[in-house]
C-alpha cells in the first residue's frame, strides 16, 4: 500500500526582496517569484500539476500565498502565516494547521515553489526511497553535480564534494512532527544555507555547511567530520552522522534523485531563462523572451 503525505509547499518571499524579485516584478506585479508567468503558465502551476499526478501525495497545503494571491482549479489548503516568514515559522505554521485537522504525529513532504522542471517520474523516485525511512525526522533530496551540468552547464547550484558524491540539494524532503518542534533553528541552517551566500560568492567551491559554523564549533563531537570534509575525506553518510549529532539524536538521511530538473529552483535572475528555455524543450512550448 503506497503512504500518502501531506505536501506543504513553501511558497512567498524573503522580508527584504532579494535580486530576482527585484529584477523580473520590478512593479510587485506578481509579488512572489511562483506567481511569475512561464509559458503561458505561473511557475508553480508547473509544479503542483506534476505533483499531484504522484500517488504519493495527499492534500497540498500553500505556505506563504492567500487565495486573493492566487487561485487554483483543484483544492489546496491555504495557511495562514505571514509571506514574508522564515523557513522554520512557516513549517511551524503547516505543523500547527495540520493539528486542528486532527492530523498528529505525522510525516510531511515538503516542497518549494519554483522548481518548474520538476517531473512526476523523479517525484515518485523521491518518495519511493524515502518511503523506506518513515521513521526518520529528516529526509533530504540531494541532486548529483554530474548529471545537473550535463543539463546545466553553468547551473551555479551551490555543491558539496563529498569523497564519494558530489551533490546539493534537490527541492524536496520529508519532515516529522519530532523534527519541525524540535529542530527549527537546524532546520533553517540546512535548507536555507544556499540562500544566505551572497550572489557574488554563489559559485561552486562555496559549501551550504558554512552557515552552520557556529553550531559546529561548540559541538566538538563532530569535529573529526569536518576535518575530514576539509580535506576531502568525509563520505555522504559522514556527513548524515554529523547533522544526527549536531541535532541531538534526530534522524537524518539523504537520497540522490538524478535528475537535473528535481534541484533546478529560481534563486538568482537569469535561473528564470535558464529554466523557461528547459521547459521549452521538454515540453515543444516554443521559446520567447521576457516574462511570459
Amino acid at each position: 500500500m503506497v503512504t500518502k503525505y501531506p505536501l506543504f509547499i513553501l511558497c512567498g518571499r524573503d522580508e527584504k526582496k532579494r535580486e530576482l524579485i527585484k529584477t523580473l516584478d520590478p512593479d510587485e506585479k506578481y509579488g512572489v517569484k511562483c506567481l511569475i508567468p512561464m509559458l503561458g503558465k505561473r511557475v508553480i502551476d508547473w509544479q503542483l500539476e506534476e505533483l499531484r499526478k504522484s500517488p504519493y501525495v495527499d492534500e497540498i497545503y500553500l505556505l506563504g500565498l492567500t487565495e486573493d494571491m492566487a487561485k487554483f482549479d483543484y483544492p489546496v489548503h491555504y495557511v495562514p502565516v505571514p509571506t514574508v516568514s522564515n523557513l522554520a515559522e512557516k513549517l511551524y505554521a503547516g505543523l500547527q494547521y495540520l493539528r486542528k485537522q486532527g492530523k498528529t504525529d505525522t510525516i510531511v513532504s515538503v516542497s518549494s515553489s519554483d522548481t518548474p522542471g520538476m517531473t512526476v517520474e523523479a517525484i515518485n523516485n523521491f518518495y519511493e526511497q524515502a518511503d523506506k525511512y518513515r521513521d526518520y525526522d529528516y529526509v533530504q533530496s540531494v541532486v548529483t553535480d554530474k548529471v545537473t551540468a550535463e543539463t546545466f552547464p553553468s547551473h551555479k547550484r551551490v555543491v558539496v564534494k563529498f569523497i564519494d558524491h558530489h551533490v546539493y540539494p534537490g527541492e524536496m524532503y520529508l519532515m516529522s512532527e519530532h523534527g519541525i518542534t524540535e529542530g527549527k533553528k537546524l532546520i533553517a541552517e540546512i535548507t536555507g544555507g544556499r540562500t544566505k551566500i551572497k550572489k557574488r560568492n554563489r559559485e561552486k567551491k562555496n559549501s551550504p555547511l558554512i552557515p552552520l559554523l557556529r553550531i559546529i564549533i561548540t559541538t566538538p563531537r563532530i569535529w573529526p567530520s569536518i576535518f575530514k570534509f576539509l580535506f576531502g575525506r568525509l563520505t555522504l553518510a559522514g556527513a548524515e552522522k554529523a547533522f544526527s549529532i549536531i541535532s541531538k539524536g534526530m534522524k537524518i538521511t539523504t537520497v540522490i534523485v538524478e535528475d537535473a530538473g528535481f534541484g533546478m529552483d529560481m534563486d538568482l535572475s537569469e535561473d528564470y531563462e535558464v529554466l523557461k528555455k528547459y521547459m521549452s524543450e521538454i515540453t515543444g512550448i516554443p521559446y520567447t523572451e521576457g516574462i511570459s
